[in-house]
């Protein structure tokens, strides 16, 4: 039995060794294997990294960031994972708090004050020879990763070899839609739990390329596209709205839309019927989009609508729509519908070994989001207060509020904290009016909270919208659009800007720093109108 993450790399590597892993830099799993070896050499030889230390990687999406995380496992060491977005002073007291020995990082991150630096992109001209892998177990902490920065006292969030290896194991369930050799493309940040589900695990244990891109810019992920036709997009589901935005904006301005959406709609009985070929044509403009060989979309690091999710689906993409935390190594309930080898069909749940539930469900089957399994963590570090709050019975509960609908499919309503209650007693859930407002083209994010007028609590929204929109367009849609709803879930009370709202490193909309932002005066344009 495999007892940690180098012994599984290891495996996977020898069994792979001439397969392509890094499609840029046209590297093997053979060569993989031998700089992480030359990796994990320099950092006993040089800096006495050894079991149970603490080294972090501060950096971009390079090779090196994998190379590097690879490594200091293999040693037995705990990968403390920073977030670039973060102040230097939050990376100090990160690395305080976990007595970080060593930080890997790409020059531009470099801090003083803390633990010695080690440019993560020089070469190593170390001997894979010297390699001696530490005797790591499944119990043992493999990374570390905050919940949030500097502000408040974060806590920290330990996962095992345990946890990193059950991942690679469920995540085998998905080799009937994601086949050896697809690439994976990889733009998501490394340092967060998606970036390590989708562009570090997966692509290894499913025998798959991946295809770096450490620039954030869309045109650089469609000039990618172009040149190599990736197989597997992982993207948040603020990616998604806007290419969803961009297809649907084409097919107006061509004055095709109201045709699409018919011809797909119709898909089923044209291709009974042999006109398979006219459902090809509406929908190849799309897929051209992508590459023209794009299989299976993934979205995570938030909450996807499930419009948005159909959307693709109907365009014959596999969309696997992930829920989960770092708590849960990322994937605690996957929707992702698909067939299976004996023909049937699977349209949701957890990695095998896992179990999800909605504890304590009200009338509409909506309950806290709980998780059991191996994907779990064991505990936040030294933190045995957030230990005794988050779990219960082998439990542990996510703060998010969700229900199941017929397929089992999770839809996820919001955070516990963020849920409206009106002065009626009535839940208004966030996400809802914030995917309701979404489907006008004018809103480009929404954020939606819990705010109190003239002694009354309503939801209240902010909008970032496209530049010239004014405050009165936006309230006629919000009329539109709130005809589609029970009129007590109703925003009445909206700011607008054109500057985008501020955000976590998944593209989450930070709603309390909204919120403050709207109590500092900084969204003058602002209507209250009942």
């Amino acid at each position: 039995m495999i007892k940690n993450i180098y012994e599984m790399l290891q495996e996977v590597c020898s069994q792979n060794k001439d397969r392509i892993f890094f499609v840029r830099q046209n590297e093997t799993y053979a060569d993989l294997l031998r700089k992480v070896k030359q990796r994990a050499v320099l950092l006993a030889k040089k800096f006495g990294i050894k079991r149970g230390d603490t080294v972090a990687i501060l950096s971009g999406n390079t090779p090196e960031f994998i190379k590097s995380y690879f490594a200091i496992t293999s040693q037995g060491a705990r990968v403390l994972m920073l977030d670039t977005g973060l102040s230097a002073k939050e990376h100090l007291n990160m690395m305080e708090r976990t007595n970080c020995k060593l930080a890997l990082a790409q020059k531009e991150y470099f801090i003083e004050g803390g633990a010695k630096m080690f440019d993560i992109e020089t070469p190593d001209d170390t001997d894979e020879k010297d390699f001696v892998a530490a005797d790591a177990v499944r119990e043992d902490i493999a990374m570390l990763s905050f919940t949030s920065g500097s502000t408040g006292n974060p806590k920290v969030v330990g996962l095992t070899h345990d946890n990193i290896l059950s991942l690679g194991q469920g995540a085998l369930f998905y080799k009937p839609v994601i086949h050896p050799g697809y690439t994976f493309y990889g733009f998501l940040p490394l340092y967060h739990i998606y970036g390590v589900v989708i562009n570090i695990i997966a692509p290894l244990v499913l025998e798959g390329k991946l295809l770096l891109q450490p620039i954030l810019n869309p045109r650089e992920f469609l000039k990618d596209f172009q040149q190599y036709h990736p197989e597997v997009i992982p993207a948040v589901p603020r990616i998604w709205e806007a290419f969803y935005k961009k297809i649907v904006e084409a097919a107006k301005e061509k004055h095709v839309y109201t045709f699409m959406r018919i011809i797909i709609s119709l898909r089923k009985v044209l291709r009974a019927i042999g006109m398979g070929w006219l459902v090809k044509k509406v929908t190849k403009p799309v897929h051209e989009l992508f590459g023209g060989n794009t299989k299976v979309l993934v979205s995570a690091g938030a909450t996807l609508k499930p419009s948005i999710r159909k959307f693709f689906e109907n365009l014959d993409f596999v969309v696997g729509d992930c829920y989960g935390l770092t708590e849960t190594t990322g994937p605690a309930n996957f929707n992702f519908a698909f067939r299976m080898p004996d023909g049937s069909m699977h349209y949701a749940g957890p990695l095998p070994g896992n179990e999800i539930e909605i504890h304590n469900p009200d009338k509409h089957g909506i309950g806290e989001i709980w998780v059991r399994g191996n994907l779990v963590m064991p505990g936040y570090v030294d933190n045995d207060d957030a230990n005794a709050a988050a779990f219960e019975n082998g439990w542990f509960k996510t703060g998010d509020l969700g229900t199941l609908d017929k397929y089992g499919r999770l839809i996820v309503k919001g955070r516990k904290k963020q849920v409206i209650v009106l002065d009626s007693g009535k839940n208004v859930y966030p996400d809802e009016l914030e995917d309701l407002y979404l489907q006008n083209e004018e809103i480009l994010s929404a954020a939606v909270f819990e705010y109190v007028i003239k002694g009354k609590t309503v939801p209240f929204a902010v909008f970032q919208v496209k530049p010239g929109t004014t405050v009165a367009k936006i309230a006629m849609l919000l009329k539109a659009s709130n005809l589609k709803i029970a009129p007590y879930k109703w925003v009445k009370h909206f700011a607008i800007t054109e500057d985008e709202l501020p955000q976590t490193s998944a593209k989450k909309i930070k709603h309390f720093a909204v919120r403050e932002m709207l109590d500092r005066g900084e969204f003058t344009q602002q209507s209250h109108g009942e």
